[in-house]
């Protein structure tokens, strides 16, 4: 039984087929059933319930149209037997353009409300510095720039004023930021966080972040060099130690002592003001410490080579006292007499690690021992001419001999060091010592005659004064060619003097009263005096002519 037309479209809405009066058939625009499983048709159950707005389905057999039609109610169900449910289906064109339809609604719901809130900041926010901007920590965001440097001032104030922490290595110093030229500039800070942007995506971001601005430091880079200039020489820099040796009494009854080492430890040196200037200015003004360049200064030494002279040399050198055995007599060094002597100093040439050398002092130590082997020194004796009866006769020459104190003390620190405790003993060597006289030059001289004589008499025993203090002055007297003979010297009373000027005279020597008399004969000349009660006579020897 054919159903109105304008009933169909009151039936639920079958997808968008506008004609229901065409026929069904072959050539309908209704997909195939084979096709239904294409993935742009809805899969639709196989047991749809008879309910109102299927397709093939009356919402209601007392429907008035369909009543009048009807001969009899039980031809209903027969009539309109449910028949199989045709699939909705939706042309894809068309969901796209859906799709693009509510996208574009809620993009535009969007921009509204970002428009919005763009709007609503714009009348809020009326400071001059941008929401979000901190300087060290400090938020200054929102606040005009009077406020914001006031706030700076306050909050950061005390870590500017702060000394300046310095970290060099291992060593920590500080020195004052005024006074090294270090200052805040607390407008131009302000002013490089620049003014509220009108750019709605920096003014949304600024919503979820921040923006962190530097202080704007004012540095005097010269009163900075001279600041860590001074702060280097006095807290910084340290030499290093190159190590060696010292002494202590050891607190024994014989004067020992005690040697210990003096470890070497490396120093330390500001390596590069500049850097460190740089540094400071990089950093400051900063809770932690700034980090300035510095170099290790390596000592000279290492231990190894301190305490292998202190254990192999100087403790054994100090063990003990030590014997020196002369000719004829002896003497003892103690511990502290070798202590005063004993100097360690560092050695050190290209390509050869330093060590430490031992060395004593010769002088120091013959001073402790002088005075008892000073005794077994022989001095030389020069030749002589002396007058026995009157006449010259040579005395000769006898060599003599002394300590040789540079070869006695020179083996010294190698043998006590390694000699056993009973064997500290060192023998003491000499050498010998010539006359400056020879007897072989008082030969040379030739003085085997009488070249001149003189004599006076009648004199008081006060005009000749002390004989024999003028004839042992005078006997003997060597003048040799080209020296002067001083007789005023010898011959303290005018009878002397005038009986030994006229025996020169004689002698062929040129004199003259109360001047020296020089030897211009050639030859060595030898004076003899003597005195008789009131009679006194001069003699003048020399080689014959």
């Amino acid at each position: 039984m054919a159903r109105p037309d304008d009933d169909v479209d009151d039936v639920g809405d079958v997808g968008d087929v506008d004609d229901l009066d065409e026929p069904r058939g072959a050539d309908a625009d209704f997909p195939d059933p084979d096709d239904l499983d294409h993935p742009d048709y809805p899969d639709y159950p196989d047991d749809a319930d008879d309910t109102a707005g299927d397709v093939g389905y009356v919402d209601d057999p007392d429907d008035e149209p369909f009543a009048d039609e009807l001969d009899d109610p039980d031809d209903l169900d027969a009539g309109f037997a449910p028949t199989e449910e045709a699939p909705t289906w939706v042309a894809p064109d068309l969901r796209w353009r859906r799709r693009l339809g509510n996208a574009l609604v809620a993009l535009g719901a969007l921009t509204g409300l970002l428009a919005i809130v763009y709007v609503v900041d714009l009348l809020t926010e009326f400071g001059d510095v941008p929401r979000g901007v901190t300087v060290a920590g400090v938020d200054i965001g929102g606040l005009d720039r009077e406020e914001a440097q006031d706030l700076l001032r306050r909050e950061l104030g005390p870590l500017v004023q702060r000394a300046v922490e310095l970290r060099a290595g291992e060593v920590e110093a500080s020195f004052d930021p005024a006074e090294a030229g270090l200052g805040v500039d607390w407008a131009a800070t302000v002013e490089r966080a620049g003014g509220q942007p009108w750019s709605p995506w920096d003014r949304i971001t600024s919503l979820f972040g921040g923006r962190e601005v530097p202080l704007v430091t004012t540095v005097d880079d010269h009163a900075v060099r001279v600041a860590l200039g001074r702060l280097a020489q006095e807290r910084i820099n340290r030499p290093a130690v190159d190590g060696g040796i010292a002494f202590r009494p050891s607190g024994d009854a014989d004067g020992g002592v005690e040697p210990y080492a003096i470890e070497p430890r490396a120093g330390l040196r500001l390596s590069d003001l500049g850097a460190a200037v740089s540094a400071v200015r990089a950093h400051w003004p900063s809770a932690r410490p700034v980090d300035v360049p510095v170099e290790v200064v390596r000592p000279t030494l290492t231990r190894e080579a301190v305490h292998s002279v202190l254990d192999g040399t100087v403790r054994p050198l100090l063990a003990g006292p030590i014997l020196l055995r002369g000719d004829g007599g002896e003497s003892v060094l103690l511990p502290e007499d070798v202590r005063k002597a004993l100097a360690v100093e560092v050695r050190a040439r290209p390509d050869v690690p330093a060590t430490l050398a031992v060395t004593l002092d010769d002088a120091v130590l013959r001073g402790a021992v002088q005075g008892e082997l000073g005794r077994t020194e022989r001095p030389a004796r020069d030749a002589a001419l002396l007058f026995r009866g009157g006449i010259p006769e040579v005395v000769p020459s006898v060599p003599g001999v002394r300590i040789d104190w540079e070869r006695t003390f020179a083996g010294l620190v190698e043998h006590v060091s390694t000699a056993p405790a009973d064997q500290r003993r060192v023998d003491v060597l000499y050498q010998p010592v010539e006359p400056s006289v020879s007897t072989q030059d008082v030969q040379a001289l030739g003085i085997t005659d009488v070249v001149g004589t003189a004599s006076t008499t009648g004199h008081s025993p006060a005009e000749l004064g002390d004989v024999n203090a003028v004839l042992a002055a005078l006997n003997g007297v060597l003048v040799l060619p080209g020296e002067v003979f001083d007789v005023t010297a010898y011959a303290p009373t005018p009878p002397w003097e005038g009986v030994l000027r006229d025996a020169l005279r004689q002698a062929g020597l040129d004199v003259r009263d109360r001047q020296p008399v020089t030897n211009d004969t050639g030859t060595a000349i030898a004076v003899h005096a003597s005195a008789t009660g009131s009679t006194v006579r001069a003699t003048v020897w020399g080689t014959p002519s």
